[in-house]
């Protein structure tokens, strides 16, 4: 006999989840051909928009993802002419990451195309119902990353 579990619930906070990351992904890579960057890339690419100048530790403490993650993503987007570094003038060992002027359009896209899956996503809900699911999950979010930075 097979175990119940989150993985055959329907309406388990997991299936769910994981519907809504790949029904983002296929959307994202629907609507940004011309981009050539897939959604971490624009997570990454937001990070350096929203904080010019942070560190490629930060970006990876933020991500909760490896230095080596993030120095094989910034090669990536460097070669697309997206991002460059710096050497931070008070802190020789630190490089700082900051967007090209081709970046920053790139990720100005980035957020309409996030802006246009919201406006696919919530139709139909009023900003209520919204902001109540918004609150849920970012409480629920919160925790999950409690958890894997105590590890």
């Amino acid at each position: 006999m097979r175990k119940d579990s989150v993985f055959n619930d329907e309406k388990s906070y997991l299936n769910s989840w994981y519907k809504i990351k790949k029904g983002f992904e296929e959307f994202f890579k629907g609507h940004s051909k011309d981009l050539e960057i897939n959604p971490a890339e624009s997570m990454f690419l937001s990070k350096i928009y929203y904080q010019d100048g942070i560190s490629q530790r930060e970006i990876a403490n933020d991500l909760l993802v490896s230095e080596a993650n993030i120095t094989k993503t910034f090669k990536k987007l460097e070669s697309k002419e997206l991002v460059y570094k710096t050497i931070d003038e008070t802190n020789n060992a630190r490089r700082n990451l900051h967007l090209t002027e081709k970046g920053e359009k790139t990720f100005e896209k980035c957020i309409e195309i996030f802006k246009e899956f919201d406006s696919v996503l919530f139709d139909g809900l009023s900003e209520e119902q919204i902001n109540q699911m918004e609150n849920q999950v970012k409480k629920v979010a919160d925790k999950s990353l409690r958890i894997a930075k105590e590890k």
